[in-house]
């Protein structure tokens, strides 16, 4: 996708397009789209699956969402 808008616009426009974006997810969706991966941490949360785990492996242990 392509959109024109005036320099001084841009931030807001952007602004406009994440909204929009999130609008169209339903609350897992939101969720997902929130969550970070600390692949240093102890435990992290997988973004697809919500499941928490320790990230020894480069992928979810539950769902296999690559990382890395």
């Amino acid at each position: 996708m392509w959109l024109a808008v005036a320099g001084h616009q841009r931030d807001a426009a952007l602004q406009m397009l994440d909204q929009r974006w999130l609008d169209g997810l339903d609350d897992a969706g939101r969720q997902a789209a929130q969550t970070v991966v600390d692949l240093e941490a102890e435990q992290t949360t997988c973004p697809a699956c919500q499941t928490v785990f320790q990230p020894t492996e480069p992928r979810c242990p539950d769902c296999g969402l690559a990382f890395g």
